[in-house]
């Protein structure tokens, strides 16, 4: 074969050469893609979606359906659609479009991809790698003999693709990984992680074993082109030597936090594609030009992300769903369909290297003390097949390493473990039951003499003035210390891998840090300022926004926290205004609401709206206990466990020395008629506690409905800095009667606490908004 086909049986070059009429053959592009994605969301929309099935299941599907030889043909009518659709005129534009789409995901891929995670990655994450990619090619190796023993009619073809079936089919590919556990919504869980490490290996080890598979297996004639061998490492050391070092000086020209410059963006665009064609005339796939290309990109911010910016829409959302249906419809189902020999021999194959697989990453995880649900899980996220492994079926079929029929099996069998695997992990792992405590994690339950250990969400700079002003609210003495876990959160962005930095293992290594500066010397500076009675513990995450609340509830459950603080998603402006919404912080808030497994707040900071950094450096540099400012309290109290936690945090604040609080319980005309025995009890204590504490003081107002509450929130709001209320979310009493239709908006505060932040209070107190543990089941 002097040169390579692409993976449509037409070279590039013969593409060029040879065009068909443009306007047609553009036209029926366009109907193409329109064909293919109605035809693959009527499959997910209307059946596979119910049952839990992920999109890649139903394109799919949608290949068999549209095949030419598919298992529906039963006339002549389904024959002369399916020419009209894909008629012989337009193959090599469509298939030259399938074939940039598979590129130019593996592109993407490549630039998400770190490879210094390697180096990272735990023993654990290195041994059953290394352990689930051998051991399973060994087991199918040795079985093959054993399967093809005595079987009659099998051509020395047949037996090729056998050996591409063993040789292919025990890959766990990293892509195909990030994509399930990001469907499954399970990336930054525990089992995800460790999932995502070990393919990680496994696909390097895959990448190495594909390159030498390729230059033994395929014949070039009698003897291998020099030039084809050359041309990737060629191409790989340009990129490492030449682009790379350019790239990083692009960064550099970068202003911090700043985007690159499109112009960048498109030179590097274009500098990729003639990669890729240099790959194509050294007789290679262009795709292969393209992952070595986007290997060479830094990954993350600010070039990498700008790049998936750019294309990632585009190439997942269009391209690729066009690639892996049309590839699919290359297959002829009636050779499995028929019984053949050789298809049953492929599957018997298949399911031997899945079997060992499943096996040898059980066994490992029960080794492990892994729950056997857990432990089967995560075999089956290694065991997982996607698009990755089709495309990989389809480069070998045009360097004719296997045939239409071992092509079409092993599609076949991707398809069965793609519809097989996400339904199985769903019903073996919840990574909500590690939150299932009956221990108390919550402030009324800890004693008031030892630490309160809070857990503070960080976004935006702003957020940390407001976490200070907190702590400055809650004046924490020898007597009340306070232990502070700051969280930075950050967007995955261009990059495939969830990174978690802890901070405190970084001090005894250079000072400048790679993620988090500001946050770290904010708090840095805190409890050196504050020492005895401050203690803090900073920590980055980057993960996918829908998310980040695993790895907020994780921290919180590791380091055994009994409140979780988290800023609000509107900021404001001077004058009490809205001046942005940020969206996705709303929907982590309700996230982390509903699942946290300790007490949980919501800040409303006012104390400083409209300067967001201003006020970090002096507030982080001061001794909170030497301040001598001095703060008025509000709590509201109705009753019920989120008033019991809010009250339980107002008392340790009133052991600070420039604090004044006052608890202010809200009652209608029954009295105290509507009070559990628990809310009874806690009202005798404070009668009792402001006897013996003079900046706490306890009082009572009788309200008949919402209307009445309204107008004295209204009147009193001006008297305080802070005011403490409890979410009480979806609870119905006399006093709020009325005012749930305002909690339309921002349900995550409750009814009072969406009153006061609305705009008709003109409130300029900040507000926290508390919720009791919740106990998950």
């Amino acid at each position: 074969m002097s040169s390579p086909e692409s993976i449509w049986g037409c070279s590039l070059q013969r593409s060029l050469v040879h065009p068909p009429p443009t306007n047609v053959a553009f036209m029926f592009l366009q109907f193409q893609f329109f064909v293919v994605f109605c035809v693959t969301q009527a499959i997910h929309l209307g059946v596979f979606k119910h049952f839990g099935l992920t999109p890649l299941v139903s394109q799919l599907v949608a290949g068999w359906v549209l095949s030419p030889h598919s298992f529906l043909k039963r006339n002549d009518a389904y024959d002369a659609v399916n020419d009209f659709i894909f008629p012989l005129s337009s193959n090599s534009i469509w298939r030259a479009t399938s074939t940039l789409g598979y590129g130019l995901s593996l592109f993407i891929i490549a630039v998400k991809m770190d490879f210094a995670n390697l180096l990272k990655a735990g023993r654990h994450a290195y041994i059953i790698g290394v352990l689930s990619f051998f051991i399973p090619y060994l087991v199918s190796y040795a079985s093959l003999g054993f399967v093809t023993s005595g079987v009659e009619g099998l051509t020395k073809e047949d037996m090729n693709d056998f050996v591409v079936n063993v040789g292919t089919l025990h890959f766990s590919n990293f892509q195909v990984v990030v994509c399930l556990l990001d469907d499954l919504g399970i990336l930054t869980s525990e089992l995800g992680r460790l999932a995502l490490s070990s393919s990680l290996i496994g696909t390097s080890l895959s990448v190495g074993f594909t390159m030498v598979q390729r230059f033994v297996l395929v014949e070039i004639h009698g003897k291998h082109d020099f030039v084809q061998i050359i041309g990737p490492v060629g191409l790989l050391l340009a990129g490492i030597l030449i682009l790379r070092p350019l790239m990083k000086w692009v960064i550099k020209q970068t202003p911090k936090d700043r985007p690159v410059k499109n112009t960048y963006v498109m030179i590097v665009y274009l500098v990729v594609q003639l990669g890729a064609l240099a790959t194509d005339y050294s007789k290679q796939f262009i795709v292969l030009g393209l992952f070595i290309m986007g290997t060479v990109v830094p990954n993350g911010p600010p070039l990498g992300s700008a790049l998936v910016d750019k294309f990632d829409t585009l190439i997942s959302g269009i391209l690729q769903p066009f690639f892996i249906t049309t590839c699919v419809m290359k297959g002829d189902m009636g050779s499995i369909l028929r019984l053949e020999k050789a298809p049953i021999i492929h599957l018997q194959l298949a399911a031997i290297s899945f079997a060992s697989k499943i096996t040898v990453c059980l066994i490992w995880g029960l080794s492990r003390k892994m729950v056997f649900q857990d432990a089967l899980a995560f075999s089956l996220m290694l065991a997982a097949k996607g698009y990755v492994d089709i495309g990989s079926f389809t480069v070998f079929l045009a360097s004719k390493m296997l045939t239409l029929k071992g092509f079409t099996v092993l599609s076949f069998w991707a398809t069965i473990v793609a519809a097989v695997v996400p339904v199985m992990i769903r019903w073996l792992y919840d990574p909500l039951r590690k939150y299932a405590s009956y221990q108390k994690r919550d402030i009324m339950h800890t004693r008031e003499d030892a630490e309160l250990r809070l857990l503070a969400c960080i976004h935006r700079p702003d957020n940390i003035a407001a976490i200070m002003n907190l702590i400055d609210f809650y004046g924490p003495t020898e007597g009340s210390r306070i232990d502070i876990y700051a969280l930075h959160l950050q967007k995955l962005v261009g990059q495939a891998h969830p990174v978690f930095i802890s901070h405190d293992l970084q001090k005894k290594k250079a000072a400048k840090y790679s993620y988090s500066e500001e946050v770290v010397w904010a708090f840095d500076h805190l409890e050196s300022n504050n020492k005895n009675v401050i203690s803090t513990h900073v920590f980055t995450v980057v993960t996918p926004c829908k998310l980040m609340h695993d790895d907020v509830c994780t921290l919180a459950l590791d380091k055994s926290t009994s409140l979780i603080i988290l800023p609000f998603h509107c900021r404001w402006r001077i004058d009490g205004s809205t001046d942005s919404v940020d969206h996705d912080q709303r929907a982590l808030n309700n996230n982390i609401l509903e699942r946290a497994p300790c007490s949980v707040a919501v800040l409303i900071d006012r104390r400083h709206s409209g300067h967001p950094t201003a006020k970090i450096s002096k507030l982080s540099s001061i001794s909170v206990a030497e301040s001598d400012t001095f703060f008025q309290v509000a709590v509201i109290f109705i009753g019920g466990n989120d008033d019991q936690e809010a009250l339980a945090f107002a008392k340790r604040m009133a052991k600070g020395k420039k604090i004044k609080v006052d608890v202010i319980r809200l009652s209608d005309t029954e009295g105290e008629l509507d009070l559990d025995p628990i809310d009874l009890a806690l009202l005798m204590e404070l009668v009792n506690y402001k006897s013996i504490d003079d900046q706490f003081t306890y009082k009572e107002k009788q309200v008949e409905d919402g209307a009445e509450l309204a107008l004295w929130l209204k009147s009193v709001v001006g008297q305080y800095d802070m005011i403490i209320v409890g979410r009480r979310y979806k609870l119905e009493c006399n006093q709020t009667a009325g005012l749930n239709q305002w909690n339309e908006e921002e349900e995550e505060l409750g009814v009072i606490g969406d009153l006061l932040v609305s705009t008709d209070f003109h409130c300029t107190a900040s507000i926290l908004v508390v919720q009791h543990q919740r106990q998950h089941k």
